[in-house]
């Protein structure tokens, strides 16, 4: 059956939207936060607790797509997860949590970001990460939603969709998303191993944001989600 998000499931409904409900669900799609996700960052962030908090946010992932009152998915793909124990991630990596550089845009832009729909999602592009991985220089845009509605709880939750090496091959073609808490620094803490698929990637009828080029990266990102074969 098809759960309709709630704030219980926006998390993973915050930018994919059903199309037949997207007015209805402005709202509490975007208005929801991650849970385990690090408050402040800290340079010689704690391994251990970053391995800790990325396995509570993928097994609270994973339960919610298991639980038939919360799950997106059909009666035939909701069985086929079931018998598979879950959804299938990458082992979790301390080498994929990276404290990047942080440089805020003074006067941000506003973007309309293309989704897997004709609807065209508004973003404010707050800053560039910068960091190092796997030896390359990386830089990506973060993103605020610029919807006026979402709770004064849920203020200052960034947007980080980026696609891979790995993307349309181990994990969904559409990119992969990551939130985070608005830095008070320069720096912002990401962990990769809390990279999730957006609806679009388990279900259709849902309006997903495009990761725009400049987040395209040559590197494989082997943490987080990867594509578990649910069938048509």
């Amino acid at each position: 059956m098809h759960a309709i998000p709630t704030l219980r499931t926006a998390a993973r409904a915050r930018y994919s939207l059903p199309v037949t409900l997207l007015v209805l669900l402005l709202v509490c799609s975007c208005a929801s936060r991650r849970p385990f996700i690090a408050d402040s960052v800290n340079a010689q962030a704690d391994q251990e607790t970053a391995v800790a908090d990325a396995a509570a946010f993928q097994a609270d992932l994973s339960e919610t797509y298991l639980d038939p009152e919360r799950t997106i998915l059909s009666e035939s793909k909701l069985a086929r997860l079931q018998a598979l124990g879950g959804l299938n991630f990458y082992p979790i990596d301390p080498a994929y949590v990276v404290v990047a550089d942080f440089t805020r845009y003074s006067e941000p832009e506003i973007i309309e970001m293309k989704t897997s729909s004709a609807r065209l999602a508004e973003f404010r592009v707050y800053g560039r990460a910068t960091f190092e991985l796997q030896g390359e220089e990386l830089a990506l845009d973060v993103y605020e939603t610029t919807n006026p509605n979402v709770p004064e709880e849920y203020a200052g939750l960034l947007f980080l969709p980026f696609r891979d090496a790995t993307s349309g091959k181990e994990t969904y073609g559409g990119g992969r998303y990551i939130d985070l808490p608005s830095p008070e620094g320069d720096e912002l803490l990401i962990d990769f191993n809390q990279a999730y698929q957006p609806y679009c990637a388990y279900s259709d009828g849902f309006s997903c944001p495009v990761p725009p080029a400049q987040n395209d990266m040559t590197v494989a990102i082997r943490a987080g989600v990867r594509t578990t074969e649910l069938g048509d």
